[in-house]
């Protein structure tokens, strides 16, 4: 399976174009959840699979100008989603909030799909939680498709604790309306091999994609990244804010893209990452990218990594702080930052749990 390939290919022997993954999960599955009051299972359906090529940019593109959706991950979920069976659970969403939990065990080999449809003037959000024990090993992916209507919000909350051992795709995709927005909350706290990827297809008319993600790697944890901004409508505009921390000897690779395409006049997009780096022994690669065939937008990229600097470090320490306490400190602040773009107390709650331990205990 061919993932994360990157919008616009780079050397090969930086190894930073795409990925072969062989470690799949096997068994389809339904994840279960309680609907909230006005949303609608339309259906638990096959899945289509893709007849896209997985390492070609230009077969992407033709699908996203043809108005479907083609995920970070890209098409060979989709693929992987058919031949697993798994079934698509299609909703239609309303106002208010649908919370699925998946908490996976030890041995566990299973993918789930949804699919969402935000109908026209509907503000929805949709948490997603992905749990197992620091001990678990599994094999594990979900896919994330979302519709979003004309003057339709979809806010998406995905926060992920996961076990060394395991080994996670997480997929996601969405296509926008005329003023459609998609906001997505992403919170990696721990997992063994992560591969996670994300693209909208903004195609209608003053859409939106706003991103805020934190992640915490350590270990030996491996965490890939696909974020990608496909903007081909007038007044398009996308927001990626990325801040993570590596730790031990883990390794982190994210190609975050913002692709202005023919007919995005008068469109803007801005993405920033900031690493803090605790180790000598981490590996960071980051590919800030800005694709563009149109001269009437804006676009800003950026990346910034490094330890804190020498005054910070002396400050903190001269308010009794050590330098294991400080770096401790900046690290918690990175994922508790985005707890105030989170509405669900107990999902808060979980992730200050997971950051912080009973703290009443103390």
């Amino acid at each position: 399976m061919y993932v994360n390939l990157l919008p616009c290919i780079t050397w090969k022997w930086l190894r930073m174009n795409g990925t072969e993954v062989d470690s799949l999960p096997v068994n389809g599955s339904a994840p279960e959840y309680k609907l909230p009051a006005g949303w609608v299972l339309d259906a638990n359906t096959a899945a289509e699979g893709s007849d896209v090529d997985a390492r070609s940019n230009a077969d992407i593109e033709k699908a996203l100008f043809g108005d479907r959706i083609v995920t970070g991950v890209g098409p060979d979920m989709d693929r992987l989603v058919k031949d697993t069976n798994t079934p698509v659970q299609r909703i239609t969403a309303a106002e208010g909030a649908l919370v699925i939990e998946n908490r996976y065990n030890n041995g566990d080999s299973v993918i789930n799909a949804v699919e969402i449809t935000v109908p026209n003037g509907v503000s929805a959000t949709v948490i997603e939680k992905f749990y197992s024990d620091d001990d678990t090993s599994a094999r594990t992916a979900f896919q994330t498709k979302a519709y979003i209507g004309k003057g339709s919000k979809l806010k998406l909350i995905q926060v992920q604790h996961l076990g060394s051992g395991v080994d996670f795709i997480n997929d996601i995709g969405t296509f926008h309306d005329n003023e459609g927005s998609f906001e997505l909350v992403e919170e990696i706290i721990s997992g063994g091999r992560t591969y996670f990827g994300t693209r909208s297809n903004l195609a209608g008319k003053s859409s939106t994609l706003s991103i805020d993600m934190a992640y915490i790697v350590k270990g030996s944890e491996r965490l890939e990244s696909n974020i990608c901004s496909f903007q081909r409508s007038t007044q398009t505009d996308s927001r990626i804010e990325i801040n993570g921390v590596l730790k031990d000897e883990a390794f982190k690779l994210t190609k975050a893209t913002i692709d202005f395409k023919t007919g995005s006049a008068g469109s803007k997009g801005e993405e920033t990452e900031d690493v803090l780096m605790m180790s000598d022994n981490v590996v960071n690669q980051t590919v800030p990218l800005i694709l563009c065939t149109e001269e009437d937008v804006e676009g800003v990229h950026g990346a910034t990594l490094g330890r804190p600097s020498e005054e910070i470090m002396l400050y903190m320490q001269s308010r009794g702080l050590d330098e294991s306490a400080v770096y401790e400190m900046m690290e918690k602040a990175r994922i508790d930052a985005l707890c105030s773009f989170i509405e669900d107390e107990k999902t808060v709650s979980e992730i200050r749990y997971f950051m912080h331990g009973d703290e009443s205990e103390d």
